[in-house]
C-alpha cells in the first residue's frame, strides 16, 4: 500500500460513489414517476395493501446483495490497509505518553525523538519506502492521527500495534492525538518530516554523531 488515501478514493470512487448515484437516481425517477402518474384522484377511495411476493423477495435479494458487495469491498480495502510487510525498509517505534510522542529507530542506532513542552516530537522517514511501525502507549489510549495520509491508530496501554505507511511526497506535515487523553490533549502534536533518500541518510549520519 501507499498510504490509506488510495483504498479510500478506490472504496469511495468505483465503488460507494457509483452506488449512491445509482440508488439515488431510482428514488428521485420513482418519486417523480409517482408524482407524475398519480397527480390527479380518481375519485375513489385508496385501495388497500396488495401482496406481491415475487417483487418484494426480489427487491430485498437486491438490497441485501448490494449490502453484502458493500461490507466485501469496505473488508477487503481494510485488509490491505493492515497489512504488514515481514521486511520494512525501516522500522519505527512509536509510544505515546501524556502530552507528547517518542520515536525510537531500533535499527539504526540514533537517537530518539521525544516531544517536550517546547519541542514537539519529529517523525523522519525517507521517500518512498515502507515504514514498518510498532506503537504503544505508557498510560492512557492515544491516537496517531497523520491527516496528510489520512491515516488514524489508537496506541494503547499494555499492548502494541504494528503498521506499515509509506510517505510518497516529500515535505513537513503535522500530526496529533486523535483521542481525548487529558486536559492537555490539544498541545500533543508532532511533525513528520518526509525526506528523499540521500537527506535522510545524511540525517541519520548527524543523529549518530
Amino acid at each position: 500500500m501507499t498510504d490509506t488515501r488510495d483504498q479510500f478514493h478506490r472504496l469511495f470512487g468505483e465503488i460507494y460513489l457509483p452506488v449512491l448515484v445509482t440508488v439515488g437516481a431510482i428514488v428521485v425517477l420513482v418519486i417523480l414517476f409517482a408524482a407524475i402518474r398519480y397527480r390527479r384522484g380518481s375519485g375513489r377511495g385508496p385501495g388497500g395493501p396488495t401482496e406481491r411476493p415475487v417483487f418484494e423477495s426480489l427487491y430485498a435479494v437486491t438490497i441485501a446483495a448490494i449490502v453484502a458487495a458493500l461490507v466485501w469491498a469496505t473488508f477487503t480495502a481494510e485488509a490491505k490497509v493492515d497489512e504488514v510487510s515481514k521486511t520494512p525498509g525501516l522500522r519505527v517505534d512509536v509510544t505515546a505518553f501524556k502530552w507528547q510522542w517518542r520515536f525510537d529507530y531500533p535499527d539504526q542506532g540514533v537517537r530518539a525523538s521525544i516531544g517536550t513542552d517546547s519541542h514537539h516530537a519529529e517523525l523522519v522517514v525517507p521517500e518512498d519506502t515502507v515504514v514498518g511501525f510498532r506503537m504503544t502507549s505508557r498510560d492512557v489510549i492515544h491516537a496517531l492521527w497523520i491527516p496528510a495520509v489520512r491515516f488514524k491508530r489508537d496506541a494503547f496501554p499494555n499492548r502494541f500495534t504494528s503498521f506499515d505507511l509509506v510517505f510518497d511526497t516529500p515535505g513537513t506535515f503535522p500530526g496529533r492525538c486523535a483521542e481525548f487523553c487529558g486536559l492537555e490533549h490539544a498541545g500533543m502534536t508532532l511533525e513528520v518530516h518526509v525526506l528523499r533518500k540521500p537527506a535522510f541518510d545524511a540525517w541519520l549520519a548527524a543523529r549518530r554523531r
